[in-house]
Parts: C-alpha cells; structure tokens; sequence
C-alpha cells in the first residue's frame, strides 16, 4: 500500500494519508493519494449522498428494485449516531468517473480542448496537499455498537472507477481496529451477496479478506418487512 502519514496513534488516528495502486493502470496514474478521516466534520453530505448513487447503493432495502432516493433528514441523523465513521477522499482529478451519455457525443477538437484545460488544473491540484477540504469523497464506511458487547458495520462504499486499488479494505480495517481498541470483537458486517462470495484483488472474498467469517452460531441477518401501517 505504499507509506503512510498519520496523526496521532498509528491503528488509531483520526487523519492519515496514504498511497494506493491501480492494479491496471491504462491512462490513469498508477499510484494516488488518499485521504482517511475518522472525523464526522470531515463528511460533506451532499458528497455522501451523491457517493451512495455513484456506487448505487440502497438506502432502502425494503423498496422493489433495491435502491431509493437518499432522505438528507434521515442521513444526517444516521451519521450523527453513528459509533465509527470512515471517510476516503481523492483528488478530484484522479477520481475518473464513468462519461455520461451526453459527454459521449462531444466532438474530438472539443474533448482535446477540455482535456488541455484538464491538465492545466491537475497540475495546480498536484502542487496542493490533499484534505477532506479539496478532495472528493471517493470512499465511505461506518459502525453502530453498544459500547460494550456487539458492533455492526454498514453502508461500506468505493467510488466504481476506485475500486480494487484496496481502499475498501482500508475502510474495513480501521473501523474494526477503532472497535477492537474498544474491546468490542463482536463485530458483523451487513453486506450485498457479491461482497460476500465474489473474489477481490486479493483472490479472497471480499470481507474474508478483512477478517470476517461465516458465524459460528449460523446466525444471519433478516429484515423487518411488515408494514407499519398494518
């Protein structure tokens, strides 16, 4: 993963700065910096609700296709509880997303001009240390527990254009060392199907290879589905 920068312990600080690597790197710069807070001041939730529809994740479980409009009420009040909260930013430029529709049909003279103008603010961004304050959001994570016995981690996300550089197990592991440092080791992750069986980078299911398991008890998770109205 390359070095990091840390403020304050190192399984333990609230900032730090690391570099990760593209497995591929194509056009894109091999290696980027990144940016990881464990601070609730840090989260734009704008930003937070636009990274939820960039990754497509569901914030409504109960709802037919799976997804739902991200309530800016409900979010605020979700982070403020929350125990743990892990934040990735990048600089903009080195997050590349996926061209819209309407990008597609620019004419070339007109994508070479954007593209020069591109890189005359990359290079500014490059001369400016990354933070939360001039990064984009890029990556996300958080945990509810009891302080005491039991913890879960929830709403686990990585830009698409991001993923597979090992930012996604970076979040996973400084939420469980925050945990641990607790001594809360009861620790669940509510997680999607492929998150759970699909290979990552490391040729391991994705949460086997940040220390999880299937519970020994057999337990797993259910959804309240009973209308509230009935």
């Amino acid at each position: 993963m390359g070095f990091a920068v840390c403020v304050g312990n190192a399984s333990l600080a609230s900032m730090e700065l690391r570099w990760v690597r593209r497995s591929k790197c194509d056009d894109a710069p091999r290696s980027i910096p990144i940016f990881i807070s464990t601070l609730k001041k840090d989260i734009n939730l704008e930003e937070l609700r636009h990274l939820y529809s960039r990754c497509d994740h569901s914030c409504d479980r109960l709802s037919k296709n799976g997804s739902g409009i991200v309530d800016m009420k409900k979010l605020r009040t979700a982070i403020s509880r929350s125990d743990v909260v892990v934040s990735v930013f990048c600089k903009p430029h080195h997050a590349v997303l996926v061209e819209d529709a309407e990008e597609e049909t620019l004419s070339s003279s007109l994508r070479k001009q954007n593209k020069d103008e591109s890189s005359l603010g990359d290079m500014f961004q490059d001369v400016l240390p990354l933070t939360p304050s001039n990064g984009q959001l890029v990556g996300f994570g958080r945990a509810y527990s009891d302080y005491g016995l039991t913890a879960s981690v929830h709403d686990l996300m990585v830009l698409p254009s991001l993923q597979r550089m090992g930012i996604g197990k970076l979040i996973v592991n400084r939420i469980t060392r925050l945990l641990t440092s607790r001594d809360i080791c009861d620790i669940a992750a509510l997680c999607f199907e492929h998150e759970r069986y699909c290979l990552c980078r490391w040729h391991k299911p994705f949460f086997k290879a940040c220390g999880f398991a299937d519970d020994r008890m057999g337990s797993t998770t259910m959804m309240f589905t009973k209308s509230l109205e009935a």
